[in-house]
């Protein structure tokens, strides 16, 4: 799938197992979720797939920054804990993530940055730097998973191992691509709607 339907459902899946009942934890959620939806395509080669993942990477960045700035404002959870952390942690936790994230970029299209191995340094990492934020990037990049699975292009989860797996169901650029950004859309809003009312 492409950007679009990865946001709305790693957004929509995580504000739905969480439920954050009030906005400082929603702000955890926007906050993790936006860089869990979209870090898997890091590695992205092919041109229309590179552009689409790269402009909405940038975006996806901005709004965990904002999100970040927000909950300073409100001096919120993320502020709270990352006060309270050891600040060598949350370094750590920061470059361990940016280089992680920087092999993953020069890997092959759905191999290690969309692996299970991927998913555990990455998320180890993640909590490190922002403990509150490490439970939405888990959702939303195990719902990139889920949704590439679907295509024909095989992912390989076991990363090193060379075998990939797919389902074989959709090509990522396709009508379903926009079924599941729609529905992702609609899962999103009523998500939202649901847990802070």
């Amino acid at each position: 799938m492409l950007a679009k339907a990865h946001i709305t459902a790693g957004m929509a899946a995580a504000f739905s197992i969480i439920m954050p009942a009030d906005a400082e934890t929603a702000l955890t959620v926007v906050a993790g979720a936006s860089l869990g939806c979209l870090v898997c395509d890091i590695d992205c080669d092919n041109p229309s797939e590179k552009s689409d993942s790269a402009h909405w990477r940038r975006v996806m960045i901005a709004v965990f920054a904002a999100a970040l700035a927000a909950d300073h404002l409100l001096d919120g959870i993320m502020t709270r804990t990352l006060a309270e952390s050891n600040p060598y942690i949350s370094c750590a936790g920061i470059a361990g993530f940016v280089l992680t994230c920087a092999f993953a970029s020069i890997s092959d299209h759905r191999g290690f940055s969309h692996s299970l191995p991927a998913l555990a340094i990455e998320t180890v990492f993640v909590k490190m730097a922002f403990p509150a934020a490490a439970e939405a990037f888990a959702i939303a990049f195990i719902t990139h998973l889920i949704l590439d699975l679907m295509n024909k292009k095989p992912v390989r989860l076991l990363y090193p191992l060379r075998k990939g797996f797919c389902l074989g169901w959709f090509y990522a650029d396709r009508l379903a691509n926009k079924v599941f950004a729609a529905a992702g859309s609609v899962w999103l809003i009523l998500a939202v709607i649901v847990s802070l009312r």
